[in-house]
């Protein structure tokens, strides 16, 4: 197949490689970041390969692993949350949606302290009225502490907005949703971090 005629004729874009070399597009570039290829970027950003790479293979045949069936990068989302029949339903929806989700649910704050201190997750969705230490407790000491200023926070409470207020308030910027849990717009948040981790290691 011809190379693009803007291209010099010992380099190609991607999307050449990949119809020379009969893959996808992201089967190039995973080939490129394992070294398989040679290729640079030019000073607008754009990838850039040698063709003489691409010829290399297609004359070698060297078998390559199909990087294609290498799994996207993991949103890693924690749900702090008592009631079990809800913590279930979370599971469930959740793990329904094919998003690569490393889900982990705890029962009140302080087990979410201890999670979020070993694994600082993308997400956190809470209750508010739980035993033992309450969701604003919790949220607070992440504040104070700047554990999570780079996490996505959802509150998921059937508290009213003035019960919340007389417990201390949910700390500003912090989205608070009455029960039942706003699926939809989970599902948008969490796809949404997910499309933006894609697309760094795609540029990578």
């Amino acid at each position: 197949m011809p190379i693009s005629k803007a291209i010099q004729p010992n380099v190609c874009t991607t999307q050449d490689a990949a119809s020379l070399l009969g893959v996808s597009l992201r089967t190039v570039q995973l080939w490129v970041e394992a070294g398989n290829l040679r290729a640079w970027k030019t000073p607008g950003g754009h990838r850039r390969i040698s063709t003489a790479s691409v010829q290399e293979l297609l004359k070698n045949r060297i078998p390559l692993e199909p990087v294609d069936s290498i799994p996207p990068p993991q949103i890693s989302v924690l749900v702090v949350e008592d009631n079990l029949t809800l913590c279930k339903l979370y599971e469930a929806t959740l793990r329904s949606w094919g998003i690569p989700i490393q889900l982990k649910i705890v029962n009140d704050g302080f087990a979410a302290l201890v999670a979020i201190g070993a694994n600082k997750p993308d997400i956190v969705i809470t209750d508010i009225d739980m035993p033992g230490m309450d969701g604003i407790v919790m949220l607070r000491k992440l504040r104070e502490e700047h554990v999570c200023d780079d996490s996505e926070i959802i509150v998921v409470t059937g508290l009213d907005a003035a019960r919340i207020e007389e417990m201390g308030g949910v700390p500003s910027g912090i989205s608070v949703f009455l029960k039942p849990a706003p699926f939809s717009l989970i599902q948008s948040r969490i796809q949404a971090i997910a499309d933006t981790r894609m697309g760094q290691r795609q540029d990578a």
